[in-house]
């Protein structure tokens, strides 16, 4: 009798194992998959998909004359491609970020609104969009890399005020801004809708295509949220691994420990260099969360950053400007009038 248990027992563990062991194998796949589907370059969402607050094209573009085409490399060799626009006088210049899957021609109507305010506007893409080189994206810790490039083109451009660049982020672009170290050139940042932590948003985007992908294969038997919570940890977990062995350093990106390393480099430098921050974001947010927002915000006050909130109520990504446009203009002219002082643009000043 005592033999048959034993039997049985080792049959249930081998199986056990088995299964572990094919599950874990299977995760281990997906999670493979996924990297390669995030980190590919070159895939824009289609406008179909896009649910963001961006203005319409209300303006017209600069003249021929003041536009200016722009191809630089960053630290690493990747080759990026922007443009200038250079108003006809020194000025502030504003560097704008595009988000994750999208490229610097969706950004348009913004630059075209803030040229008209009278600021000089560098548009670019990140490494792996639209015109720059085909490399493999991150969505936010490689692309400091291309910040950094693209704050030291904006400051080596003749019509920009020597330490008058502000970046002015959407999404990714405003977490990429968050996560680049301070520059003495950089004189604010403006960041609409940034994630706190990328960890949160990869768990989301492997929940939404687990439940995608099940909902195809078998449409009438339901996933339990359950299943779809841990299989999102683990194959995200399995994905900072493979990641890393891969590329040679970490996927997960945290704007949210920013703050607490710019004050541990000011205090190493002996050097207090804080950058203010206009955080806009909003309240029913359907890609990144709203809790996100008030994460950086309490982290933000935590380590003594000066950041300003600007929320609104609506549920659209990156809605706030959409949400009212007059209201969402008035907030960033208070915020650049109070830091730019000065060398805030007259024709900002009459809006």
């Amino acid at each position: 009798m005592a033999g048959q248990h034993r039997w049985a027992v080792g049959i249930a563990t081998s199986t056990a194992s088995i299964l572990g062991l094919t599950v874990t194998s299977g995760l281990a796949l997906v999670a493979h998959f996924f990297v390669e589907e995030f980190s590919r370059p070159h895939m824009v969402l289609p406008d179909s998909d896009l649910e963001w607050g961006m203005p319409q094209m209300l303006s017209d573009d600069p003249p021929l004359l003041a536009q200016r085409p722009l191809l630089f490399k960053t630290v690493d060799g990747t080759l990026l491609c922007g443009d200038f626009w250079a108003q006809p006088v020194p000025a502030p210049t504003i560097i704008l970020c595009h988000g994750y899957r999208i490229t610097r021609s969706h950004l348009r109507p913004v630059a075209q609104l803030e040229y008209a305010c009278g600021y000089n506007v560098l548009f670019f893409d990140f490494r792996g969009h639209g015109d720059s080189e085909s490399v493999m994206t991150t969505a936010g810790n490689a692309e400091v890399r291309d910040m950094e490039a693209a704050i030291f083109v904006a400051g080596h451009q003749p019509e920009t005020l020597p330490g008058k660049i502000i970046i002015h982020g959407f999404s990714m672009g405003a977490a990429v801004a968050l996560l680049t170290p301070p520059h003495p050139d950089v004189l604010a940042i403006i960041a609409d809708s940034p994630y706190a932590r990328s960890d949160d948003i990869l768990r989301r985007l492997v929940a939404f295509r687990l439940v995608e992908e099940w909902a195809g294969r078998y449409p009438h038997i339901l996933l339990p949220q359950v299943l779809v919570t841990i299989a999102s940890w683990f194959i995200v977990a399995i994905s900072r691994i493979d990641f890393r062995i891969r590329y040679g350093f970490t996927v997960i990106a945290r704007p949210d420990t920013s703050f607490k390393r710019w004050k541990q480099r000011s205090k190493k430098i002996l050097q207090q260099h804080s950058i203010p921050i206009l955080l806009i974001h909003s309240s029913g947010d359907n890609l990144i969360p709203f809790a996100h927002a008030q994460h950086l915000a309490a982290e933000a006050a935590a380590q003594g950053a000066p950041l300003e909130t600007y929320f609104v109520d609506t549920n659209i990504h990156c809605g706030a400007y959409g949400w009212n446009p007059l209201q969402y203009d008035h907030v960033i002219q208070t915020f650049m009038a109070k830091h730019l002082q000065d060398a805030l643009p007259q024709r900002h000043q009459a809006r």
